[in-house]
């Protein structure tokens, strides 16, 4: 990425006036920056703007935007909510060094196909806050993508209720993922969730509908859910692996998430 301007902004008025009067570019860790090719006019620094905690307010969890997914390991907070589901999520990203780089807002805005974050969050039902612009579903953030400039203040995650677990394969412990999984239940059901398709993480609708709102679904009940997932998404191929293996490994990589969370 090439950048003509560099600016620190100060405030997220300031951010916002930048990022979306002027067509700045917002920055977040950068951790990602040097794979894109794009020449930008106006780059918008958002380290100053106090956009790092991850805290609990009422039923919810705020994780500010500038968050780093070494942020998300650790987290005590969403410990205490979640359990492992976290921790196991950004426990692949690579190594300590870029986890300490790699920053939620960046990771939400990107939508990268490969992010297991986003298919945790999917599956926890989070929102993402736009500054001024209000509050969106992170469903429909991933699908709707928008071509406008954004600029993301936090996510929130409902922390009432939820038991939820992560599963992926990859070729090596640290490489990108070849499929994740998420698996969430919840007062009103489950929420299960496939990314790095290789697209962007999705939700499998009918395999949850298949569940019910059972937290304990027996074994066969599972198994047919884990089906349904596979054949209700799509999957494509790349340098990770071919379509066909994909839609073979969701079966089980879902099955092993919806078992995990069924604890």
């Amino acid at each position: 990425m090439e950048i003509s301007t560099f600016v620190r902004a100060a405030s997220l008025d300031e951010a916002y006036t930048l990022v979306h009067e002027q067509k700045g570019f917002p920055v977040g860790g950068g951790a990602w920056s040097r794979l894109n090719a794009r020449r930008v006019d106006l780059a918008v620094d958002l380290s100053a703007l106090g956009l790092r905690y991850i805290r609990k307010k009422g039923s919810m969890i705020e994780i500010g935007a500038m968050s780093t997914a070494r942020d998300i390991e650790t987290s005590r907070e969403l410990q205490a909510a979640f359990g492992r589901l976290f921790s196991d999520t950004a426990a692949h990203i690579v190594g300590v060094q870029m986890k300490n780089i790699v920053t939620v807002g960046g990771t939400v805005a990107g939508r990268y196909g490969f992010s297991d974050l986003n298919t945790t969050l999917l599956a926890t039902g989070a929102e993402v806050v736009l500054y001024k612009e209000g509050t969106v579903g992170f469903d429909e953030f991933l699908s709707n993508r928008s071509n406008g400039p954004i600029l993301i203040e936090k996510i929130l995650v409902p922390a009432a209720g939820l038991s939820g677990a992560f599963t992926t394969v990859r070729t090596t412990v640290n490489d990108f993922p070849i499929l994740n999984t998420a698996a969430v239940h919840s007062d009103t059901g489950w929420r299960i969730a496939v990314g790095a398709r290789p697209g962007a993480a999705r939700l499998a609708v009918e395999a949850a509908k298949t569940l019910g709102a059972e937290k304990s679904p027996d074994s066969l009940l599972i198994g047919k859910a884990a089906e349904q997932a596979a054949a209700e998404l799509s999957f494509g191929s790349d340098i990770r692996g071919s379509g066909e293996y994909r839609t073979a490994v969701c079966t089980t990589l879902v099955k092993r998430a919806v078992q995990e969370a069924a604890q």
